[in-house]
């Protein structure tokens, strides 16, 4: 007779009135986050505790989890952590680089958990290291491939798989004698593939010989032999060594929206971007009128709120909390907002706006959008805009026209920023930026009176006339306006610049290079002059 098994799970332990917690590892995709899938991202939006790999960029990780998250290194002790807090209720996501089952050095922890009995466990599967090599670097592989990680150590020939295409992943270090031994098994002259900085705005591959193969300082290098890799080949496939403005550095300086969207849709072209903040934020000097404004709110003063900015939006939120009250006591009030990140700054307190300008996301355009005062239908007449020290004179004036009563309080005060980094100025002036992308006339001045005027090489983005006008002011060549006054069109115009400056290389017969490369050539003349 066959005795059955019976598995102890939690539900079989918790008391009625016990909450069951629960592990999830998830797989991140080599390098950032950029390659987390949905049901990863899905697991981050609920986790009460995340662990993350040490040298893992906490912030990021911090932008996509709950308020009440947290975030910590793991370390030594970690298998002891994750069951206290899934015995504590929670829910545990245990955050890793590429895949737990493809990439072996990030399995040790799952298989110790996966060991423990009586814990709620669930994988979520990540882009593994291997599958992102040839995606990255433009490999259509034949109808075998095989991997071989020579992080450690460098196998003997005899232990190297054979297959139409092999994939190798070793340190910097190791590269030469990787290639001494891949030289003795597939000639010295025989062609790789070698990538570092994958799948990173820096990545760099090139086909190379086993003997032209050194070691170098990277920490991660990747060599693919084998079909596939051919230059021919990878002129069809080679999609992300191709985006328009691949290894770009693009500088923009922010003033008080932030700038999150338009990083993302520059990377989306490949360039990597630096923000140099200009302006800073600071409370009013005197909070009286403020304080008179946020009774005004509660005691039922006003029909409408209008936020000019993020900045507004905190500043009510704060002063409502310090007053022991939320969100809920701005029921019955009216919401105007402009630009998205004052929409998206509500959003995060639970609040949708009333009313978003739609054909320009400016203080003008909303006075224009605003409805009339209607003394049959409006209890009110009153509207508050909390904004910076600067006067937002066409919204008072385009609202007074249309009949309301218009109170405008000092919510907070912009002051210019101190200067950046000594070596970020020095870029800016030397011209090691390839591009400058200028969001407002306001960051155009700014940036100048902090960091000085960018290099004569740089290329110039403004996002619409005003902005181009400023610079022109300046002195500065416009090389880009936006067609639309948001992030996706200045990042898609300068990246049409970019394809149509490639081109006009090619055409001529010069190699394709970007911008801040005329300044190194230049250098290395110079020193070539002096020796």
């Amino acid at each position: 007779m066959t005795e059955s098994l019976e598995l102890t799970t939690p539900a079989d332990e918790a008391g009625p009135d016990q909450t069951i917690g629960s592990v999830t590892f998830v797989g991140s995709g080599p390098g950032g986050l950029s390659l987390l899938t949905i049901s990863g991202a899905r697991a981050l939006s609920v986790a009460d505790l995340v662990l993350v790999d040490t040298d893992s960029d906490l912030e990021e990780v911090r932008a996509m989890i709950p308020a009440h998250s947290t975030v910590e290194a793991a370390g030594v002790g970690e298998v002891a952590r994750i069951r206290g807090a899934v015995a504590d209720g929670q829910r545990v996501v245990r955050l890793g680089r590429g895949d737990y089952f493809s990439d072996v050095d990030s399995s040790g922890v799952l298989a110790e958990v996966l060991a423990t009995h009586g814990l709620r466990i669930n994988v979520i599967p990540g882009i593994n290291r291997w599958g992102a090599a040839l995606s990255f670097g433009g490999v259509h592989f034949g109808n075998q491939c095989a991997v071989l990680d020579a992080m450690v150590e460098v196998p003997d020939i005899e232990r190297w798989p054979a297959a139409d295409t092999l994939i190798l992943r070793t340190s910097g270090a190791l590269a030469a004698e990787l290639a001494s031994v891949a030289a003795e098994r597939l000639g010295a002259d025989g062609e790789t593939l070698r990538m570092v900085n994958m799948g990173s705005t820096a990545q760099v591959s090139e086909l190379l010989t086993w003997r032209e193969v050194s070691a170098s300082e990277h920490s991660e290098v990747y060599f693919i032999v084998g079909l596939g890799i051919e230059d021919s080949l990878r002129d069809r496939y080679g999609w992300f060594e191709g985006k328009p403005l691949f290894d770009w550095r693009v500088v923009t300086p922010s003033t008080k929206d932030p700038l999150d969207a338009l990083v993302e849709e520059l990377s989306h072209y490949g360039a990597s971007t630096e923000i140099v903040a200009t302006m800073s934020i600071e409370p009013p000097r005197t909070e009286q009128a403020m304080e008179k404004a946020v009774r005004g709110l509660v005691d039922g003063r006003y029909l409408w709120l209008v936020f000019t900015s993020p900045y507004a939006v905190t500043a009510i939120a704060e002063r409502l909390s310090e007053y022991g009250l939320d969100s809920r006591a701005l029921s019955g009030i009216m919401l105007a907002a402009v630009g998205r990140g004052t929409v998206e700054a509500l959003a995060r307190l639970g609040l949708v706006p009333d009313l978003v300008p739609v054909v320009e996301n400016t203080t003008g355009a909303l006075a224009n959008e605003f409805p009339a005062y209607d003394d049959l239908i409006d209890p009110l007449n009153r509207v508050l805009v909390p904004s910076a020290d600067v006067s937002v004179e066409p919204l008072l004036v385009g609202l007074g026209k249309l009949g309301w009563e218009v109170e405008e309080v000092t919510a907070y005060r912009t002051v210019r920023a101190a200067p950046p980094a000594p070596e970020v100025r020095d870029d800016i002036k030397t011209g090691m930026f390839d591009a400058v992308a200028f969001t407002s006339a306001t960051a155009v001045r700014n940036m100048i009176g902090i960091a000085g005027k960018p290099h004569a090489a740089t290329v110039v983005a403004a996002i619409g006339p005003a902005t181009a006008a400023a610079c022109k002011m300046h002195g500065l060549r416009v090389d880009v306006v936006a067609d639309q006054p948001t992030f996706e069109s200045l990042a898609e115009g300068l990246a049409e610049f970019a394809d149509r400056r490639r081109a006009e290389q090619v055409a001529a017969g010069l190699p394709p290079t970007k911008p801040s490369q005329r300044k190194r050539r230049k250098r290395r003349k110079v020193v070539e002059a002096d020796a």
